[in-house]
């Protein structure tokens, strides 16, 4: 039978190797300096990856950006911003996640490849928040989790860096290291000044640029905006390389509301109300369908006076808005409509008409362009019509399926958010410089000052038209500032603005 070798107690040897076991957490961060303060900027700075990383892009933001113009470099260091915070991503990204996160990137910063817009920076920043987002909290965001990182990066992860200085700054003991720390740079800065001034006798660049330092800039005031520069950027990129719940805070938790009980609102809004302004409504609403078919069959005649053209665009955006507080109307008796098919088949009715309505305004704007030409808020107006055309279309949908309004809202928000996105790639002025130029002889003529000042977007439309009907239209003043215009630096460079360019060049 076999028996078991049993030593009781730890051999002395073991006891004298192996003391550190038995240390406390609060020993040991009295023996290892490091430890107390885990937290401390020094131990948050003396990342490996992060140090230099920071350093990189605020070098390379003073390369692109200070006293150089903005264009494609804009969206040069948003990607490079973007990929350094998938590589810091914790846990770390797979190549699928990779290529996902950085073909987003790529997709957000694509109309400002195109050209340099309020509109394309506002989805690259927005990429940038998004990718935040997600390497914070993963997926899926929601809306509450994109406004809380959009509304924290900028203005509490500003002021990571310099709170962590300012707070470790009275715990840092400068007088007992300060002539060790002396000794030790005193010789190597002797030594490198003696080298320098022998390398710059051997070497005539090197001589040539020592020259060219002038200690007199450390007292100008471009020289310390320069500073405040890199601060700048340097706090907002340590946000982006340091992100964490601690700051950005944890995920928000969808809002709870309750029901409203009896009072002032039941009051008012109730299902024999509700039922009464539908009808109501859908009365009102048939006098004006009506009337806008006589109209514009010509069976109803407009009060004298008034041209089809002031008809257009006196009722063209007031029915948008009718359409607007239609929608609202539904969405705040949703839960009415939902229980009463009356109800129901009255809003069907009612959202229909309005549907007509945005349609009709749309084609009374397209009366009004006729007549006046068109601009740049004309076709907002259009565009905007056709949002709010989309958005009645899925609130008939929400209420047919009795879905929930954050469904609608979603999808409303989506739709806006793909518009804007293709507008950006839409050159507006050389659609507005030819319509106007091509409908209408006395139409060119009387809306030639706006059609020049459109700006050099509009010069293929412009020189298209001159070409064909051997009219001047702009003068010298086009072509000063298509000269104006050109491409002087790569940092300022679109895809837009090269074309046009090299268009101009060809024709000139």
């Amino acid at each position: 039978m076999r028996q078991e070798l049993i030593i009781h107690g730890v051999p002395d040897s073991l006891k004298r190797d192996a003391w550190w076991l038995s240390m406390s957490e609060t020993t040991s961060a009295q023996t290892n300096p490091r430890a107390q303060s885990d937290k401390s900027l020094f131990s948050s700075l003396g990342m490996r990856h992060k140090i230099p990383l920071l350093g990189v892009l605020v070098t390379l933001a003073d390369w692109l950006f200070w006293h150089q113009p903005i264009g494609i470099s804009l969206a040069l260091f948003a990607m490079i911003l973007s990929a350094a915070i998938v590589a810091l991503k914790t846990p770390r990204t797979n190549r699928r996640e990779w290529v996902g996160a950085m073909g987003f990137a790529l997709v957000c910063n694509l109309p400002l490849c195109i050209d340099l817009q309020f509109l394309s920076v506002l989805f690259s920043l927005a990429g940038l928040v998004l990718l935040v987002g997600w390497s914070v909290y993963g997926l899926p965001l929601n809306e509450r989790l994109f406004f809380r990182v959009a509304m924290r990066l900028p203005t509490i992860g500003n002021l990571l860096l310099s709170w962590a200085a300012l707070r470790d700054l009275p715990e840092a003991d400068m007088g007992k290291g300060i002539r060790r720390q002396a000794s030790s740079a005193l010789l190597p800065f002797i030594m490198g000044i003696i080298f320098l001034i022998l390398l710059a006798a051997a070497n005539p660049v090197l001589e040539g640029y020592l020259q060219g330092l002038d200690p007199t800039h450390l007292f100008t005031a471009d020289f310390w905006l320069r500073v405040l520069f890199w601060c700048l950027i340097g706090s907002q990129v340590w946000a982006c390389l340091n992100l964490s719940k601690s700051w950005l805070g944890s995920e928000a938790q969808k809002p709870s509301f309750r029901r409203a009980g009896p009072g002032r609102v039941t009051f008012l809004i109730n299902p024999l109300s509700v039922r009464n302004s539908l009808f109501l409504f859908n009365l009102l609403f048939f006098v004006q369908t009506g009337m806008d078919i006589g109209i514009f069959t010509g069976g109803v005649a407009l009060p004298d006076g008034m041209t089809y053209a002031s008809y257009a665009h006196r009722g063209a955006y007031p029915l948008v808005v009718t359409a607007l507080l239609a929608g609202v109307f539904v969405l705040l008796t949703r839960s009415m409509i939902a229980q009463d098919r009356v109800l129901r088949n009255l809003v069907y009715l009612w959202l229909a008409q309005n549907i007509f309505l945005v349609m009709t305004a749309a084609f009374r704007l397209q009366l009004y362009v006729e007549a006046y030409a068109l601009t740049y808020l004309r076709v907002a107006a259009f565009i905007w019509m056709g949002l709010v055309l989309i958005g009645l279309v899925l609130t008939v949908i929400q209420v047919h399926r009795g879905l929930g309004v954050d469904w609608l809202l979603r999808r409303c928000l989506a739709t806006v958010v793909v518009t804007v996105y293709v507008c950006c790639f839409v050159n507006f002025a050389h659609l507005i410089a030819g319509y106007n130029l091509t409908h209408g002889q006395d139409l060119a003529l009387r809306d030639t000052y706006y059609i020049c000042g459109l700006g050099p977007d509009a010069y293929p439309a412009i020189h298209a038209f001159e070409a064909k009907t051997g009219e001047r239209i702009c003068g010298k003043r086009l072509d000063y500032l298509m000269s104006q215009d050109a491409i002087s630096n790569w940092r300022e460079w679109g895809f837009r603005r090269w074309r046009i360019q090299a268009y101009y060049q060809a024709q000139s």
